[in-house]
């Protein structure tokens, strides 16, 4: 009985060894190569490629301004809602009116002792010299009455969104203290265009310049690349973390970018156009490549160029076209045999 088993698990182990022979010879054509390894090649090609520096940051509307008085007062009326669209001096907030009585009524005193002492100077009842010092209290009582004008009616600064409404009707607005209080009445943001404020490391920043082109991630948006460049860098670190800022403006004419939404901005510093271009899984030790040379594989000392986290440009030792081995690199050698997978 013991015999009979041994018997049937040598037929097994043979059966299984001929099988295993005969799949080594399917895919090598008949032949079998002893110690050959399993690899996997891709053509280099010519293609574009860049490097980039990535970094987070908050986007914001290209021009975000609050709009508030200049002086103390309260807030009597808001003309607009939240997400409301305005353009350019359209009226948003009306604000107490008192203030602004006040500096009218000593302007229309100051305007009319001008106007009458200017009579006078022509007559020669007067000298320069008094004429002067009327016409500087009237001045100075207009600038007063325009100033309170625009503390009493505040009008968008240009043509864009109302992104906050941070106070109410009837509400105080200190302007001396704002920060114990609302910042502004409102604020209204241009989102025609939008930027991301990058903080670049000291490494990466002498990379980074302006009129470079970037790009995009929205988290919000994830099947959508949003294309813009770096407007300004700062030459001056921040004191406190080290990093210097760069702003990259985007387009937004689509509307779908909104202030506050989290992104990724790729910076790209380097790129080449019609490059011989290799997987980054093809290199080893930094300059050697294995190309398929039938059943052997062929050692290349390669210069590489520009390198991303997946591609690389060759600049010598491979040429358009030559299988680059990218898996299976593992242990190979000049001359090395190796059955490519199919």
């Amino acid at each position: 009985m013991r015999r009979a088993i041994l018997s049937v698990l040598a037929l097994a182990i043979f059966i299984a060894g001929c099988n295993k022979s005969s799949e080594n010879q399917k895919n090598t054509g008949n032949k079998v190569i002893v110690g050959a390894l399993r690899t996997r090649v891709v053509p280099a090609r010519i293609g574009k490629i860049f490097r980039t520096v990535d970094y987070s940051g908050t986007i914001k509307g290209y021009r975000e301004v609050p709009v508030a008085p200049g002086m103390s007062s309260w807030v009597t009326k808001i003309l607009v809602k939240e997400g409301d669209k305005v353009r350019k001096g359209q009226l948003l907030a009306r604000l107490s009116p008192e203030q602004l009585n006040q500096a009218e009524a000593q302007f229309r005193a100051a305007e009319e002792n001008y106007n009458r002492m200017k009579n006078l100077l022509e007559k020669g009842s007067i000298s320069q010299q008094q004429f002067d010092q009327i016409e500087a209290g009237y001045k100075a009582a207009k600038a007063m009455y325009e100033l309170a004008i625009k503390n009493t009616e505040l009008r968008a600064p240009f043509s864009g969104i109302v992104a906050s409404i941070n106070s109410e009707e009837g509400e105080f607005f200190n302007a001396m203290m704002p920060m114990a209080g609302a910042p502004a009445v409102l604020t209204v943001v241009d989102l025609r265009k939008v930027k991301v404020e990058c903080e670049i490391s000291e490494r990466d920043i002498v990379e980074v310049k302006t009129g470079q082109d970037a790009f995009m991630e929205v988290d919000a948006f994830p099947d959508t690349t949003f294309w813009g460049k770096v407007e300004s860098v700062e030459h001056l670190a921040d004191p406190m973390s080290g990093t210097y800022k760069a702003t990259v403006v985007f387009e937004n004419g689509s509307g779908k970018l909104r202030s506050g939404m989290f992104a990724t901005v790729h910076i790209i510093t380097a790129e080449a156009d019609s490059a011989i271009v290799i997987r980054q899984s093809a290199i080893v030790n930094d300059t050697l490549v294995f190309v398929s040379d039938g059943e052997k594989a062929r050692a290349r000392k390669v210069k590489l160029g520009i390198e991303n986290d997946s591609l690389a440009q060759v600049i010598a030792g491979i040429k358009v076209g030559e299988p680059v081995i990218i898996e299976g690199t593992l242990g190979l050698f000049d001359g090395a045999p190796i059955i490519v997978k199919k």
